[in-house]
C-alpha cells in the first residue's frame, strides 16, 4: 500500500502545481500600442498580451488605462479579456 501511495502523492502534487501556474492573472496599466493584425496589446510597462484572432480594439485607444485577464502560455501572455478602467 505504501509503495502505491507515495507515487500517487507525487503525481497529485505535480498536477496541482501545474494547475496553479495556469490560473488567470490580471494586469493593469495604460495602453502603449495595439496591433489589430497580430491581435496584441502592449502596455506602458512594455508587457505584450496576445488575444484570439478576430480581435476588435476599435473601442480602445492609446493611453487608456485597462485591466487585462491573461494566462501564461509558455512565454506568451495569452489574454482572454480586456476592460477599461
Amino acid at each position: 500500500m505504501r509503495k502505491f501511495l507515495v507515487p500517487l502523492m507525487l503525481v497529485a502534487s505535480i498536477g496541482a502545481s501545474s494547475m496553479a501556474l495556469a490560473a488567470p492573472s490580471t494586469a493593469h496599466g495604460a495602453i502603449q500600442s495595439m496591433d489589430g493584425k497580430a491581435c496584441t496589446v502592449t502596455l506602458a510597462d512594455k508587457s505584450v498580451y496576445q488575444f484570439a484572432p478576430k480581435c476588435d480594439f476599435s473601442k480602445l485607444k492609446a493611453g487608456e488605462k485597462v485591466a487585462i485577464t491573461y494566462t501564461l502560455n509558455g512565454k506568451v501572455n495569452q489574454a482572454s479579456a480586456i476592460t477599461a478602467g
